[in-house]
């Protein structure tokens, strides 16, 4: 019994460590890619198309920024939401841009920035 719970705190302290941030403040986080993330869309999409993407997620990033100034850009890839108990892993997402909309208390809302703007500008 004393055994498993010592392993159940390791296992915890290990998530924590592999987190890029720990977030318990409700937040607006967008997400961008990464240098691989932009090779790989290149390599997927073909250089022109990709700057097209770039320049879609740029419009979008502004003006979800201007809606809510609040908003933070960062590179994580990893973040963790202790207070509810779960970690997001941006490399399973096939989108690399992101919105996470947190309010404290509940799960974190992940939308792909064209969604993330509708939904604010449609209120």
């Amino acid at each position: 019994m004393g055994m498993l719970s010592c392993t159940k705190t390791e296992q915890k302290l290990e998530q924590k460590i592999k987190a890029d941030t720990v977030i318990t403040k409700s937040t607006v986080l967008l997400l961008g890619p990464d240098e691989q993330d932009i090779e790989e869309i290149k390599k997927k999409q073909g250089e022109d198309e990709f700057y097209t993407i770039v320049d879609d997620a740029n419009y979008y990033s502004a003006e979800i920024f201007e809606a809510i100034p609040t908003s933070i850009f960062t590179g994580y890839n990893t973040i963790d939401f202790p207070k509810e108990n779960y970690v997001f892993d941006k490399k399973k997402s096939e989108n690399k841009w992101l919105v996470i909309d947190y309010k404290e208390g509940s799960q974190p809302k992940i939308y792909s920035l064209v969604d993330y703007y509708e939904h604010i500008t449609q209120k």
